[in-house]
């Protein structure tokens, strides 16, 4: 159990964290500094900082990005202290009822199926396309920096997900010895490529045909829980978690891995789940049991395929810069491995800072702080754009959302695509769902 005081008292404020906290560069506000929100924490713990509505505003302005955890030299976990305080701040003041609706959807995926297929939307963030045929996100329709609307409610209708798509044994076209035992794979999607960018799966399909590595795409897979968990809502994250955890168990000896296409289910996977089961050991050592089959999509291929080599040698005219989603580099480390795939067919045009936080924040801030999301996205995308390159790529759904809109917001003509996109097409392989 994470000790709030002790933590507070070992923060000697050095002020390493100022220059690269994401909510410090956006509001230039001491207070919701690193070292801000440890002293209130350590204050909060003591009994001196009541949790009252000022309180509250100040521990939800966080965008979880743990830069602040890699930049300092004790490596202090205040996001973690942070998600802690922030299931205090649902058990007194309860959860927006947007929430616990988008919440609930989360828990049961049948209905989310009707919602989202209907509308083709994931609150609270909609979609629409613009002129480059990006998925643009938004919550309402608003001013952009230049004080001009953006856009207009579009809502697509009726389209599948990729669980509803694909689902079970997905067998490859191509026969090849990968020295593996089962050559079995599974696939847990996440939410935002489940629903929202679709073709993302279907790369990784495409991908793993290519390689001759069976799929297996389980079919009562449920949501991570990562916009729960960033809330404050531990019911609904415990209930996830050991939902998935019982579900995987009964396929894990046939696989050799699972991989997952994006950055924040990965690191809510084999990250938070320990933390959110706290209290609940039993399941704890059954996920411990589990992680080590577990990776993100782009490390795994690397790690463990012959992709790099069965790749072309052909460059594509098209230059890429790579964006690090905090949840891929901060915390799993991973950001070597896409590269290495994407530059054998793509010249990379480093950004001048590609670890800087997009500033997606999770569901509160998009919902009842988008202006800073705004504070947070625009320099980012300014500093893609600068970069000189004609395609932005990054292993997060979260992140493409958020650069997506504030690539608008600069009438920039960047496109965004999923590394394994880009690997898929370079491959160009069709899929067959034997399922």
């Amino acid at each position: 159990m994470l000790d709030l005081q002790t933590l507070s008292n070992s923060c000697v404020k050095c002020g390493k964290c100022i220059p690269h906290c994401t909510i410090y560069l956006a509001n230039r506000d001491e207070v919701t500094s690193p070292r801000g929100f440890l002293d209130l924490l350590g204050a909060y713990k003591r009994g001196d900082l009541p949790l009252d509505s000022q309180a509250k505003n100040i521990f939800e302005s966080c965008f979880l990005c743990t830069t602040c955890v890699s930049n300092c030299p004790s490596s202090l976990p205040v996001d973690t202290a942070i998600e802690s305080v922030r299931i205090d701040i649902a058990q007194k003041y309860g959860i927006a009822w947007y929430k616990r609706a988008y919440f609930y959807l989360l828990r049961h995926r049948k209905i989310a199926d009707l919602v989202f297929g209907f509308c083709h939307f994931v609150m609270p963030c909609a979609f629409k396309s613009d002129a480059q045929g990006r998925k643009v996100s938004r919550w309402k329709i608003f001013k952009g920096i230049d004080g001009q609307r953006k856009y207009r409610s579009v809502f697509p209708f009726w389209r599948k997900s990729f669980l509803q798509t694909y689902s079970g044994e997905i067998k490859p076209q191509k026969v090849r010895d990968n020295g593996l035992k089962h050559n079995r794979v599974a696939i847990f999607i996440g939410c935002l490529s489940n629903y929202n960018y679709v073709r993302v799966g279907e790369s990784l399909l495409e991908i793993l045909s290519h390689l001759g590595i069976n799929a297996f795409i389980p079919p009562h897979q449920e949501c991570c829980a990562a916009p729960a968990f960033f809330t404050g809502d531990k019911d609904t994250v415990v209930y996830l978690a050991k939902k998935n955890i019982e579900y995987f168990e009964s396929f894990w000896e046939n696989i050799d891995a699972m991989i997952i296409p994006e950055a924040t289910c990965a690191a809510m996977i084999k990250k938070d789940w320990l933390h959110a089961l706290e209290g609940h050991q039993d399941y704890q050592e059954r996920l411990k049991k589990l992680l080590p089959k577990i990776d993100m999509a782009s490390s795994w291929l690397y790690h463990h395929t012959a992709l790099l080599t069965l790749l072309p040698k052909d460059k594509h005219s098209s230059l890429i810069t790579y964006h690090d989603p905090c949840h891929a580099r901060k915390v799993l480390g991973i950001y070597k491995e896409p590269r290495a795939l994407l530059t054998r067919n793509y010249t990379l045009k480093e950004m001048s800072d590609s670890t800087r936080c997009c500033g997606f924040g999770g569901i509160t801030m998009q919902s009842s702080k988008y202006d800073l999301t705004l504070k947070a996205g625009i320099p980012k995308a300014q500093m893609i754009e600068s970069s000189g390159a004609h395609i932005v790529s990054a292993e997060c759904g979260a992140c493409r959302m958020q650069i997506d809109n504030a690539l608008v917001q600069i009438d920039s003509q960047m496109k965004f695509y999923h590394p394994l996109e880009l690997i898929a097409q370079a491959l160009q392989t069709p899929i067959k769902n034997d399922a």
